[in-house]
């Protein structure tokens, strides 16, 4: 019984990381395994300051590997990195960020553990998609507003008063949201 406990463990480890690395490397098919950076290549490529990757490193996000002492970053960091900065800018901590990598690099084998995360990550999920509707609609809106005011503007003189417009523009946008039927956070 034991084996097979071991086994399921090893065989789940190397499902996650396989499956996680596969899905990234999909999305980023100008990276091949033979790419590699020095810390300071790599930092200019992400905008970042080498200081920033040292840091993420004692965090346990990224993995370099060493050649002579020095910091080489492959695919797997280029892959790893993309993700950490998307994450940081929709908002994750990097607690929230080193939750994911436990799993997708294979330090989360507990099943329970692992039950308990994708709880956690089903939910997050949800609001990543009432975002993702609510961004949605508010580009479309803002963009038919910027229509509106291109209409607008290409139809006045410039002796019109601001104030008219601004009525105008507002008029226009609160019959096209009361036409929509779709209110933001619903």
């Amino acid at each position: 019984m034991n084996n097979l406990l071991i086994y399921s463990k090893s065989l789940l480890d190397v499902n996650v990381n396989v499956t996680y690395m596969d899905l990234m490397s999909a999305s980023l098919p100008h990276i091949s395994a033979e790419n590699t950076w020095s810390i300071r290549e790599f930092a200019e490529q992400f905008e970042i300051t080498p200081r920033a990757l040292r840091f993420y490193e004692d965090k346990g996000l990224i993995n370099p590997d060493r050649e002579s002492g020095t910091r080489v970053f492959g695919p797997v960091e280029h892959t790893k990195m993309t993700s950490i900065l998307r994450a940081k800018r929709l908002g994750f901590t990097l607690d929230d960020i080193k939750s994911v990598l436990d799993v997708t690099d294979g330090r989360i084998t507990d099943r329970t553990e692992l039950a308990e995360r994708k709880s956690g990550f089903e939910k997050v999920i949800q609001s990543l998609t009432r975002r993702k509707t609510d961004i949605d609609i508010l580009t479309r809106d803002m963009s038919e507003l910027c229509r509106i005011m291109d209409e607008k503007l290409l139809n006045t003189d410039e002796n019109t008063e601001a104030i008219q417009l601004a009525e105008a523009y507002d008029e226009a946008f609160r019959q096209h949201l009361s036409s929509d039927n779709q209110f933001i956070g619903n």
